[in-house]
């Protein structure tokens, strides 16, 4: 009914409407800076009209919800982004802490170790019975394996520390679900769960972190809250108002390295080989493929290049005994992992298969050898001043074609030795640089990203003085507009005193 009492009802909710957006305005500048903070507005609905005769007859507004500015396909994107900006950098970091055990400047590294070793018995071939050079041998051997076991020392130092993050990031996992969980339960509790804006900021912040740490997948129910799996979709991390928790323990078959597991009432889920994003599928990577497999290869090389050097050095004659005036034959030049009957890589009685794993933190060379260098065998046979004939097979050996074992079967398939051992060196480089420049184009779009969703989702000051200006005379006209209503009725009153 259009009346006097009707209008001051229409200019009330006028007030209140200016006064609940300005509110919504403040609270915006209030937290222009909070990360993650998307801005709202009040959204504006006219009230139901009412009905007088012919006529309809308006009964002012009110603000149905307080709205956010989001874009929900774009927050996904973010994620997904800082999953594999995180998973690069921390694979980059990780080859890039073992890169300098595989540098070589041409005095020190790997391969010009090799080149100094085997250059040394080149030398001792021009003059097979001087000791001196024969000392020499000696202890270019020694200098070689020192940069083997250098290189080797840092790959498994690296593989304990990147075991050491992955058992410290299962925690701080476990803490980032369940304050999800319980941001979940908060929004599904509101009568209106999609506007439940600070809290649903709050849940993709925190959703980016745990996705910073494991790659995973991220969904919305009915209720409006957030379902996490991993990104292989192995087990799930967040289910409604539900976290369930990773769990890890030491591995004693797998030098106890660390198994991640999540866990589901009385169900384990071991999912150690099925995670690949974020700082946890990385260090995972890292720990169980990256670094064991450069280990490997350096062991193959050490073990091969001492089996083949074992194996000319047996065949050949030592310097005549001062005592006896005999020649000693069958002298392993290197030990430790060696079978004593053929001088190759000791086999595992099982598989038959050579056991090259840790060959390096074993060998050494011959404690005979080093103290009597007249056993280094550079004669080809017995009795003959001056013979070299077993040394420059020795030095041969450095460009011998199928020198190193690389798929354990006993046998040589690549080389030479220099090729290998700067493969590689070449393929930590390599690697290195690819997920170091992956990092950094992840990184860019990353920020690109963060941009885009800022200028949909951003406080805006300027927009935000000009709404306040506007909610601000709307303010003003309803407080006249009562004034007026107030005015007439009190004369009204008067009128018919």
């Amino acid at each position: 009914m259009a009346n006097l009492t009707a209008s001051l009802g229409i200019g009330l909710s006028g007030l209140q409407v200016a006064q609940e957006s300005m509110s919504v305005i403040g609270h915006n500048i209030a937290n222009i800076n909070t990360p993650g903070y998307s801005q709202q507005s009040a959204v504006i609905s006219t009230n139901p009209s009412q009905e007088f005769g012919n006529l309809v007859f308006g009964t002012g507004a009110n603000v149905s919800t307080v709205g956010a500015l989001r874009n929900q396909f774009l927050n996904l994107q973010v994620t997904q982004s800082l999953c594999n900006q995180s998973g690069a950098e921390t694979r980059s970091n990780g080859i890039q802490a073992v890169a300098s055990a595989f540098k070589d400047d041409g005095t020190n590294g790997l391969n010009t170790q090799v080149q100094k070793f085997f250059a040394s018995i080149q030398t001792l071939a021009a003059n097979p019975e001087d000791a001196s050079l024969r000392q020499n041998v000696v202890g270019m051997a020694q200098s070689m394996l020192s940069e083997f076991k250098g290189a080797s020392t840092t790959l498994t130092d690296q593989i304990t520390s990147t075991n050491q993050q992955i058992g410290a990031a299962v925690p701080e996992i476990n803490t980032l679900t369940t304050q999800i969980a319980a941001l979940n339960t908060q929004i599904s509790q509101q009568l209106h769960p999609d506007a439940a804006n600070d809290s649903i900021d709050q849940r993709q912040q925190l959703t980016d972190k745990l996705a910073s740490l494991v790659g995973i997948q991220v969904s919305t129910n009915s209720l409006n809250q957030y379902q996490i799996t991993l990104d292989s979709g192995a087990a799930t991390l967040v289910s409604g108002n539900t976290a369930y928790q990773m769990a890890v323990a030491a591995d004693p078959l797998q030098g106890n390295n660390f198994k991640v597991s999540v866990i589901s009432g009385a169900t384990n889920t071991d999912v150690t080989g099925k995670i690949t994003g974020g700082t946890l599928g990385a260090n995972m990577d890292l720990r169980d493929n990256i670094l064991p497999g450069y280990l490997a290869s350096l062991n193959q090389i050490a073990g091969s290049l001492a089996g083949e050097v074992n194996k000319v050095n047996m065949a050949g004659y030592s310097l005549p005994s001062a005592t006896t005036g005999l020649s000693t034959t069958g002298t392993l030049l290197f030990t430790g992992g060696m079978d004593p009957a053929t001088g190759t890589v000791s086999v595992d009685p099982v598989t038959g298969k050579p056991v090259y794993a840790g060959i390096i933190e074993n060998l050494k060379v011959n404690a005979a050898v080093v103290a009597n260098p007249g056993l280094i065998a550079a004669s080809s046979a017995t009795g003959i001043a001056g013979d070299n004939a077993n040394a420059l097979k020795m030095a041969a050996l450095q460009t011998k074609l199928l020198a190193v074992d690389t798929d354990n079967d006993g046998a040589g398939d690549s080389g030479p030795f220099s090729t290998v051992v700067n493969a590689l060196m070449n393929n930590v480089g390599t690697q290195a640089q690819e997920f170091s420049t992956t990092a950094t184009n992840q990184e860019n779009l990353t920020t690109a990203l963060q941009t885009q969703k800022s200028s949909v989702s951003g406080v805006d000051l300027d927009s935000s003085a000009a709404q306040l200006l506007a909610f601000q005379q709307g303010y003003q006209a309803a407080a006249h507009f009562i004034s007026t209503i107030s005015q007439l009725t009190s004369q009204l009153m008067q009128a018919l005193g």
